[in-house]
């Protein structure tokens, strides 16, 4: 048993029903707080190592609180409950981290939640704003049921003049003010696009729970196909996109298809999208950001488990050594194979993942731990033969860190990480990617005012393709060409300071610079980045962010293994620039609006620029000139630019030839360089989705356009207009419902002789729907029956027009529909 040395404080509670008007506060909050005990040592620790005789003894000043230390007592719930919960104070005064030493849903979840807005005067140590961790406990009381209201009295006389305004204000009971919930308790980053807790994610229809497809509903997200994977980010294409979980560079988020996400959904804490402007700690991706951050190690034994029509999977960690260490294990196994040959004999699709994680404290200040995770996807057809893959990906990570807490508030990570990417095609061939990289990383709180960060790390990549020679044809060799057997290095530096010049304007300038070699060539990307935080009053925020960003050439979308060789293009560049505000309502509702520019120069994106038709026009091509109209007007003056418009990678009979010309023709496309910009407005409403009626909207409206040569044209991704929405409500008893509707514009059309006015496709629209049923067996025992629908309206996606001597014809794609029912559980 470790010594520890506890002092116990009791906090200050104020009487919240003498100030909010009585009953009503007690009935809408229904809970106390009381301290149990604070431990202090050096900037986070919370065991007290024995001082040198000789030494002074430092002053230490505790954490006083200085908001209200209330929760709101949860929808649906019954009875009264006792949660005692371990803060973590940074030396802001915020609460940077909050979690149950025992699970009791809803009550746990709900005391994390509203603990986190929770504000304190920060502790000291001989004057020094310092971290501390707290232990606290949360009380609810089930509220007592409104007072019937009295009755009518049988005759009123008249009022005098004034006498019934007198009278209304001493009636009235003040509104109770809700609980103002920050999901992360710290000041989020500028250039970080609002986010959403798991708690709430598990509400929005069409996710599955996963805190990973919740990115799409975000504003300046452009799917290429409703339902798949794969989107443009503020016009950057989904190969500049990067993937990271814990700072770890992974492949892909979802399993294949429209499959859910390959890391657990109880082991992710938070994703955040960065669209642009995002900070120094990302770099080698000239588009938008995706990173997950994993849950902290839990304070006792719990697990959750969920069984669908077509994929189980289960989670369950532990500590051990007197808490010092813990263990985690989770995955996830289809078993949609089975249920294909039931629909469809000669169609194979099966998927699995896996997660393990153990941690362990040598000492109050250092932690070494090891996080290992990985996935499989096969999609196959049963022939005469046996099963012939049409695609295969898998990719494994581990993850090996040391981290050591620092005085005032600063942490210090030593990372290796060893992986593997490969991706199998058909006729026998391999993809594959073996990696080994290693990273520094820094935060330490230079001044009360100042975080500084510090990292560097480098990354060997090596490359190799198997092809099979008994069928070497030209599209293989192609390929082999496109992605010839090498080793890549990447190298970086960078550093930013996060510096609060005053109570309300905090700025973050920051440098990165990487360094590449590939195939005896080498690049260096120099990324400068600065955003700022404004905090105009307590509701208004001015928001800024500017940056810039480099990437080696991309395939068409993120593949495990499929990297172009070759530097000789050079790198991909991207300008980001965003501006806007945020703004909160209160009673947990928040807008924000943001006006953003991109600038692409030398990059690879065959997905808006396809090969030049026979006529000598691009798919979806208008001339430059009617871009100077307003967004979704009709261009001016189009030119003809051919009959064909076709999906891209998609092989005409133009171009398709025999001996694989076709796909000789598409893999020449992944080589073409263009330029390119992007810019719009987002709009992003949201209300907790925890509360009895919560939800959101977001809104792009956006243009992106490429340059090819001399001529400039909307890019064939293009949507001028996207729209997500979602609302979900308690029914009670413990019953909720939630639907979702998705709208955007059609995709560039091109000139269509059927119907001349015609520029784009036809728009789409989808519907979600979610209905689910929790029982509480016990504090810590809970299970849920959840039934949902992505794509319940059946929609089909237009992506291409198919024109020839008999006229023009529409191409559609599904639906795209995954129907579900299943149970999800917790202990």
């Amino acid at each position: 048993m470790r010594p520890r040395s506890l002092i116990t404080s009791q906090m200050p509670v104020s009487d919240s029903r003498e100030r909010r008007g009585g009953p009503s506060w007690r009935a809408g909050l229904g809970a106390s707080l009381v301290a149990l005990a604070l431990s202090v040592h050096a900037g986070v620790a919370w065991a007290q190592e024995p001082a040198p005789a000789a030494a002074s003894k430092p002053t230490i000043v505790l954490p006083v609180p200085i908001s209200d230390l209330t929760a709101r007592y949860p929808e649906g719930a019954k009875g009264d409950a006792v949660v005692v919960l371990t803060l973590v104070i940074g030396p802001d005064g915020s609460v940077k981290s909050a979690a149950p030493n025992e699970r009791n849903e809803p009550f746990s979840n709900q005391a994390v939640v509203s603990s986190l807005d929770w504000r304190f005067q920060p502790a000291t140590r001989d004057g020094v704003p310092m971290t501390v961790r707290i232990r606290v406990e949360v009380r609810f009381v089930q509220p007592e049921p409104p007072p019937e209201p009295p009755p009518e009295p049988a005759a009123t006389k008249p009022e005098e003049p004034g006498q019934k305004a007198t009278q209304s204000a001493h009636a009235k009971t003040p509104r109770p003010k809700q609980i103002e919930i920050d999901v992360y308790g710290v000041k989020p980053e500028p250039s970080r696009t609002a986010t959403l807790s798991r708690a709430e994610v598990r509400q929005i229809p069409g996710t599955f729970g996963d805190p990973f497809r919740a990115i799409e509903v975000m504003p300046g997200v452009t799917p290429i196909i409703s339902g798949l994977p794969f989107f443009f980010v503020r016009g950057a294409p989904p190969g500049d996109v990067g993937y990271f979980v814990d700072g770890i560079r992974i492949p892909v988020l979802y399993h294949v298809g429209a499959g859910p996400a390959v890391i657990h959904p109880a082991l992710i804490d938070r994703v955040d999208l960065y669209p642009g402007g995002y900070p120094a700690r990302f770099g080698r991706f000239s588009g938008g950001i995706v990173d997950g951050e994993t849950a902290p190690p839990a304070s006792d034994l719990h697990g959750e488990y969920n069984v669908r029509i077509f994929d189980a999977g289960a989670l369950v960690e532990t500590p051990f050594d007197d808490h010092r260490g813990s263990v985690l294990l989770a995955g996830r196994y289809s078993y949609t194979a089975e249920l294909l040959t039931l629909l469809q004999s000669n169609v194979v699709l099966n998927y699995w993942d896996y997660q393990a994680r153990v941690g362990y404290a040598l000492t109050p200040k250092d932690t070494v731990s090891t996080f290992v995770f990985g996935s499989d996807d096969f999609l196959g057809q049963r022939g005469a033969t046996g099963v012939v893959p049409v695609f295969g990906s898998e990719f494994h990570r581990a993850d090996v860190r040391y981290d050591h807490r620092l005085e005032h508030d600063g942490n210090l990570r030593f990372a290796t990480t060893l992986g593997e990417d490969l991706s199998e095609l058909p006729d026998t061939r391999f993809i594959r990617d073996r990696l080994l990289g290693t990273r520094v990383e820094l935060a330490q709180r230079i001044a009360p005012g100042a975080l500084f960060r510090l990292g560097t790390d480098v990354q060997l990549d090596t490359y190799d393709v198997k092809v099979n020679l008994g069928d070497f044809n030209a599209t293989q060799a192609a390929a082999a060409a496109l992605f010839p057997t090498r080793s890549d290095l990447a190298a970086g530096v960078r550093s930013d300071v996060v510096l609060d010049l005053g109570p309300r304007l905090t700025v973050t300038p920051g440098i990165r610079v990487d360094y590449f070699t590939s195939e005896g060539a080498s690049a260096i990307g120099v990324d400068p980045r600065f955003a700022t935080r404004l905090a105009v009053n307590k509701q208004l925020a001015l928001l800024s962010t500017f940056g810039l960003a480099h990437q080696p050439p991309a395939f068409i979308v993120p593949l495990p293994g499929f990297q172009p060789g070759g530097l000789r293009g050079g790198l991909q560049l991207a300008v980001q620039e965003s501006a806007g505000i945020e703004y909160d309502f209160g009673h947990a509702t928040k807008f924000t609006a943001t006006v953003f520019h991109n600038g692409f120069f030398n990059m690879s994106d065959p997905l808006s620029v396809t090969q030049r038709e026979a006529s000598g026009c691009l798919p979806g091509q208008f001339p430059a000139d009617t871009l100077g109209g307003d967004f979704g007007g009709e261009p001016r003056g189009r030119a003809p630019c051919g009959l064909n418009n076709r999906t891209p990678g998609q092989t005409g009979a133009d171009n398709s030839g025999g001996g694989g010309g076709g796909a000789n023709n598409t893999l020449k496309e992944l080589a073409v360089r263009s330029n390119g910009a992007a810019y719009g407005l987002e709009l992003y409403l949201k209300k907790d989705l925890t509360s009895r009626l919560g939800g959101f909207a977001s809104y792009t409206l956006s243009r992106s356009v490429r340059t090819l040569g001399n001529q400039e044209f909307i890019a064939m991704f293009d949507r001028t207009h996207v729209i997500n929405g979602a609302l979900a409500y308690n029914l009670g008893r413990n019953w909720r419902a939630g639907t979702r509707v998705t709208f955007y514009t059609g995709l560039p059309k091109a000139p269509d002789p059927t119907d001349p006015t015609s520029t784009r496709l036809p728009p789409f629209f989808r519907l979600d729907l979610r209905l689910e049923k929790r029982w509480q067996f016990s504090k810590k025992v809970w299970l849920s029956f959840v039934a949902e629908w992505l794509n319940a309206t059946l929609s089909k996606e237009a992506v291409s027009t198919t024109c020839n001597i008999n006229g023009c014809q529409t191409q559609t794609v599904g639906p795209i529909t995954i129907p579900s029912l299943g149970i999800e559980g917790g202990f």
